[in-house]
């Protein structure tokens, strides 16, 4: 006579045995420690917070160009490779801390088959919005003519809605790379060990399309942008130009502040990626993955930072919906409320009446400058 129910409970007490015997614990040193349970959960926490004030203000009518609509997708990346890391890596050092057995562990197998994707997507796309910031401070900087027709808010959101799609599409491969055994652990599937894949995909592929291409793009277009700014900063001072001109060298040292902290906090993250695709021997592997690790979110966590010093209506917007809505008030005499305009012939400055026209009197997202009347 069988029992089927007795082979079920001997098969679940055999595998749970197997389970046992086949775990293999490992050991953290005390950096990776201080890394994945001190410094990652306290940067992610506060970058959480920094980049989702940054997409709420860059969102913010007041705020809407082409610019600034980049900068708002950046810290939407940003806010998901730091959500995503908050998940990945405390959970994985405590489990590794408890031997590779528990809740802990089992909650890390289980969502890194999501976590771990969607942190590759959000990081290819922050990479390539990047260059898309780049690419537009080129345009302003080098076409001022034309950035009214190439430099809109709705191509802006065309691109970054391409640069999702494709980030999506070319990271979709990592889904399949991980999976979990019949112990319900995290291992890494055929695919992910498969040579061809190893090394078009990940080596080659990671190589070319994460880190010389994007990288050569945004170094090379960045020292002409800061060759352009200074040529304009000196022909400022020779023509005696107004605040407009100003105000966009401003964005554009903000924009050139970002993409440098972007290229120094991230390098040793594609060195390290660089030297695992190619299975290079190079020493400090435990210090370089969490530090490296650590370095990227703390570059998605100090864009806001970046944004508060260069970006003076950053500063304003922030004040004026968290700390104190009245303090920028129109009312106030300051020079902040004023845009100036210099007129359209600023050879005839002779014949040129000009008029103040104050913030107060019109609504908050109406352009107000000095006009020049002949």
């Amino acid at each position: 006579m069988e029992h089927p129910v007795y082979v079920n409970a001997m098969d679940e007490k055999q595998l749970e045995l197997y389970c046992e015997l086949s775990n293999h614990p490992t050991s953290s040193d005390d950096l990776t420690r201080l890394v994945s349970l001190v410094l990652m959960p306290l940067t992610c926490i506060l970058g959480i917070l920094g980049a989702s004030i940054c997409v709420i203000v860059f969102t913010r009518k007041q705020m809407r160009s082409s610019l600034n609509i980049y900068l708002a997708g950046l810290s939407a990346f940003d806010l998901i490779l730091l959500i995503m890391s908050l998940l990945i890596y405390p959970a994985m050092n405590i489990c590794v801390l408890q031997g590779n057995r528990g809740q802990t562990c089992h909650f890390f197998w289980r969502s890194s088959l999501v976590t771990y994707p969607i942190s590759l997507i959000a990081q290819t796309a922050s990479v390539w919005t990047c260059v898309a910031i780049t690419v537009d401070r080129f345009l302003a900087v080098k076409y001022p003519l034309h950035m009214r027709v190439w430099c809109t808010p709705r191509c802006a959101m065309v691109v970054l809605g391409c640069i999702a799609m494709i980030s999506v599409v070319y990271k979709l491969p990592s889904v399949f790379e991980l999976g979990l055994d019949e112990c319900g652990r995290l291992m890494t599937t055929q695919l992910r060990k498969h040579p061809l894949y190893i090394i078009f995909y990940i080596s080659y592929g990671n190589l070319l399309l994460l880190l010389m291409i994007p990288w050569i793009v945004i170094i090379v277009l960045n020292v002409i942008i800061v060759k352009a700014v200074h040529a304009a900063y000196r022909l400022r001072r020779e023509l005696c130009l107004n605040q407009p001109i100003e105000d966009e060298n401003r964005c554009t040292k903000m924009a050139t502040v970002t993409i440098v902290a972007f290229i120094l906090l991230n390098s040793l993250s594609g060195i390290n990626n660089v030297i695992e695709g190619f299975d290079l021997d190079v020493p400090g592997h435990r210090y370089r993955i969490p530090l490296g690790n650590l370095l990227v979110c703390v570059n998605s966590a100090s864009n806001i930072l970046i944004y508060s010093i260069f970006g003076q209506r950053f500063r304003k917007l922030c004040v004026e919906l968290f700390l104190c809505k009245g303090y920028y008030s129109p009312n106030r005499n300051s020079g902040e409320h004023k845009t100036y305009l210099a007129p359209e012939n600023s050879t005839r400055r002779a014949s040129s009446t000009y008029v103040m026209v104050d913030n107060s009197r019109r609504p908050s997202n109406a352009y107000i400058g000095l006009l020049a009347v002949e």
